[in-house]
This record gives structure tokens, sequence and C-alpha cells, in this order.
């Protein structure tokens, strides 16, 4: 059988990961990117430091146009969700009968795709990594990633795809109902906003019991959405939402696991959007889905609704993160 002919569209820091795996086992991966990182990708290839060091030439341009399609190609989209709604509608002519799998978080992205006809796929990416500079990405953990058909089922598409991440040493899964496993992960990006207002990585967030407070009432809050809307979720682990919720609220600093340095300390990619100035946030497909929804069924979503808010507001005025706290979220969202 012919091997498939990946396209990362979106070779940002995941999608860089994720086309460093299938290149290591031998796959075709072509990539689009653009500005410097897409430079350094053509003058110098991709390098992804994670377990080892690993360094591709791999075909690189600004857009798919410029790339080998064949109907062999599948389209791995990792792009942030409000730029994948233009990109596809610029280059549908192109990927109207092609698989688009969606590694992004959020379920923006599938439900439009799908809304639109095209051959739509999930994947739940739980991979932390970042751009460390141009064409140089650091992989700073995880290897998670279940592709199921949208919103649930499976095919050659997804079975190729997860053997050939199994290849490359990923904890790859088919996910017959992908659609509850995006959701759970949606749930976890609501925490986003927060650590990126407070200037908080992950796990100096995970030790306070401040701070796991408040994410356990945003969480309480989309729970709480989702049964009103009898919306099925699959978190991530042995526990359930509500479980995870009374994990947050129990009493005590929790010690970090291990040493905690500049290297292995982890800020989700909305901190990483406010530090680095992009004017943008990808929180309106968080947050903003759990308003919405709780809009629609009458429960109230205040915390979610001020992460969104004033976070979009940080993004748009340049503000970095550390401009609030627990407190002044809460008084915030009085």
């Amino acid at each position: 059988m012919n091997e498939t002919n990946y396209i990362v569209h979106g070779a940002g820091a995941i999608g860089c990961v994720i086309a460093g795996r299938l290149a290591s086992v031998e796959r075709k991966v072509q990539l689009v990117a653009r500005g410097p990182h897409l430079e350094a990708l053509q003058s110098n290839g991709l390098e992804v430091l994670q377990d080892t060091k690993g360094h591709w030439d791999l075909k690189a341009e600004s857009t798919p146009h410029q790339l080998d399609i064949d109907d062999r190609t599948v389209v791995l989209l990792a792009m942030k969700t409000d730029d994948t709604f233009a990109a596809i509608e610029e280059h549908s002519s192109l990927y109207a009968d092609l698989p688009l799998v969606c590694c992004q978080n959020g379920i923006s992205n599938e439900e439009w795709l799908a809304g639109k006809g095209y051959r739509t796929y999930g994947c739940t990416v739980m991979v932390g990594a970042e751009i460390s500079r141009p064409g140089i990405v650091r992989h700073s953990g995880g290897y998670l990633l279940e592709v199921g058909a949208w919103p649930q089922g499976s095919d050659y598409v997804c079975n190729s795809l997860v053997n050939d991440l199994l290849k490359s040493e990923m904890n790859a899964r088919v996910d017959e109902r992908v659609a509850e496993g995006k959701w759970g992960k949606l749930i976890r990006n609501l925490a986003n906003a927060y650590l990126a207002l407070t200037d908080l990585s992950v796990q100096e967030a995970s030790s306070d019991p401040v701070d796991r407070s408040f994410m356990a009432d945003v969480n309480e809050e989309a729970a709480d959405v989702l049964d009103a809307a009898k919306i099925s979720i699959r978190m991530v682990g042995k526990r359930t939402l509500r479980e995870q919720i009374a994990r947050l609220r129990e009493p005590g600093w929790w010690p970090p696991p291990g040493e905690v340095t500049d290297s292995t300390r982890s800020y989700p990619s909305t901190w990483q959007d406010l530090a680095l100035e992009r004017g943008k946030v990808e929180v309106d497909h968080f947050n903003g889905t759990i308003v919405r929804l709780g809009e629609r069924h009458g429960v109230p979503t205040p915390l979610n609704r001020v992460l969104r808010d004033l976070c979009l507001d940080a993004a748009a005025n340049l503000t970095p993160p550390g401009s609030e706290n627990a407190d002044s979220l809460r008084a915030a969202a009085l």
C-alpha cells in the first residue's frame, strides 16, 4: 500500500512536533508556515528538541498550492482556530476532497468544517511545545494523540495516521467518539486565560490552593452548562469532570513533581500569545463556547465570561501576562 503524503498546514509548535515524529519514520511530510519561522524552515530545516534532537529537511511553503498533493494526501490542520476558516476558504478547491484532521483545541474547527461538507476528522492533542526560535521547536511534554472521524466513528484515514504515529513512538489511538474527547480537552483549556492573565505557569497554579479554587469554579460553571445541554464529554485520565473539580478543591499546597526549572516550567499557548504580543488569543473558542452555551440554556457563567473578555482585551491592547489575579478576576465577575 502506498504511504500517506502528509501536509501540516499551520506548522507552528504543535504542528512541527507531529511533523518531526512522522518524518522520523520516513513518512512524506510537507509544511505550510509563515514569517521568520517559514524562512528558517526553508533555509535550515526543522529541528525538534525532545528526548533527543531531531533534524529534518522538509519541504515548507507559504501556501499548499506550492506543495505536492495527490490522492494519498492527508492534511493535518494545526494553525490557530481563528486562522482556520480563512485558510480553508482560500484553498477550498484544493482541500475540497482531502481528509482534514483538526489538531487544534476546542471543537469550533470540526463543527465549521463538517457544516461546510469537508471530510472532517478530530484529533485530541495532549502535547506541549513551543517555538524556541524560528525553525527550532521544543517538545516540552505529552505524547497522547487520539484520532477519529467527526463526530464519531473511524476509517482507514484514522487507522493509517495512528499507525504512523505509533511507529514514531507517540502514544496514539483511534477514538470512535472523538467529539467527547475534544470536549474534554476544551474543558482543560478553560484555565488557559487564567494562567495568561495572572502570569502563572501550569506548575505554579496547580500548587496554590487559591488558584486551584478559581479553576474549580470555572470548571463547575462548564459542568453545569454541559449537563444542561446534555453534552457527553470524556476527560483525560480516570476522573470525571465533577471528580476533577472536587480534586481541585482539596485544601493545602501541592508540591510540584520534582524540581521546576526554566526549562521544565510550562505555559499554555494563550500565555505565549500575550507574552509575544501576537494581538489575538483563542479564548473565545474555549471560555466563549461555554458562555454561549450557557446563554442558550439559561446557565450563568460569570467567571468564564470575565476570563474571555479580559483576555481578549489584553491581547488587543498588547497587555503582557500578569495584569490580573484571582481576587481581581472574581471582583470583575460580580
